[in-house]
């Protein structure tokens, strides 16, 4: 069978499944480049194991590809009763990396460098409830709520949870809006690529440094800082579109707030030092020298009692 064809019939299915756009996309990149190594649709690993050994990139986006294989592969045995070469095939090995985030001090000098009202009300919305780029890009005004906004995500709509602070900004860039929507660019209602582009400028303004400097790292932010400050994974799950608890646990391990205080409390290292100090300030061996040196001198006023008395 032609790799070709099956990739047709696989990205169909994911159309018929009614998967977003961004997820068909996210399939076809990765799996057009091994439809071109492998006109032929392979039916043992090895074919698979060159083609994965000759990407180029980090380990995560080896990794990508692999996983699109592997639903690829698992939907062909299924449809057409094909052998899956990818059940031989290893997963690539990624070393495990920390999500980039932001501290509060952080936050506070994006808010402050924030060039315009629209992108303040953008960094303050992605800043205090973690949305999407794309869900910035699909709020319209209709959907701010009293202490929620609704917008569209990978899974469809959604309500999320505002401050009012930021639904106060809100309302008054949608005072502007010709149309339906909230936010727009230069021709139009804003696009993730402009959304990128404000957080990228707004972050170097501010002085912050990469690895990433698109609005997910305001999302990664959001969600550590929202346990950090005592939030329960449920909510955060609800609130970030999660539609696994798996994928919310992944901020768990951002937040170090009780494994920092549980080091300073027993750290061999503190307890070294307050040994050192114990042996410096030994309270029960200065109280026993302090016994011997009170009993020598009684011994010898006793000595001179006696003496005066034989006299």
């Amino acid at each position: 069978m032609r790799t070709e064809q099956a990739l047709l019939e696989f990205l169909a299915s994911r159309v018929a499944a009614n998967l977003s756009p961004a997820t068909i996309g996210w399939y076809k990149d990765r799996l057009l480049p091994f439809a071109r190594s492998c006109p032929t649709l392979p039916r043992r690993p090895e074919p698979v194991e060159c083609f994965l050994a000759e990407i180029q990139g980090s380990p995560e986006t080896k990794y990508d590809v692999y996983r699109a294989l592997k639903t690829f592969f698992k939907f062909m045995s299924s449809r057409r009763r094909l052998p899956n070469p990818m059940e031989q095939v290893q997963s690539p090995r990624r070393p495990k990396t920390l999500m980039p985030t932001l501290e509060l001090g952080e936050l506070m000098r994006l808010l402050h460098a924030a060039e315009s009202p629209r992108d303040r009300a953008i960094i303050t919305l992605l800043m205090d409830c973690g949305v999407r780029a794309g869900e910035v890009c699909s709020l319209l005004k209709h959907n701010i709520k009293q202490e929620t906004i609704i917008v569209r995500g990978k899974v469809g709509w959604r309500e999320v949870p505002v401050s009012e602070e930021t639904r106060r900004l809100l309302l008054q860039i949608a005072t502007l809006s010709s149309d339906d929507y909230v936010f727009h660019g230069h021709k139009g209602p804003i696009t993730r690529h402009l959304i990128y582009a404000i957080v990228r400028r707004t972050l170097e303004k501010a002085g912050i440094k990469g690895p990433k400097m698109g609005p997910h790292r305001l999302r990664h932010a959001f969600g550590k800082n929202f346990l950090v400050q005592g939030g329960d994974l449920r909510s955060l799950q609800e609130i970030m579109g999660h539609a696994d608890i798996e994928t919310t646990q992944k901020y768990a391990s951002l937040n170090l707030t009780d494994i920092i205080k549980k080091h300073q409390k027993f750290s061999p290292l503190r307890a070294a030092h307050a040994a050192a100090q114990e042996s410096l300030f030994d309270t029960d061996a200065a109280l026993r020298e302090a016994e011997a040196i009170l009993l020598k001198a009684k011994g010898v006023s006793h000595e001179g009692e006696d003496n005066g008395q034989t006299n």
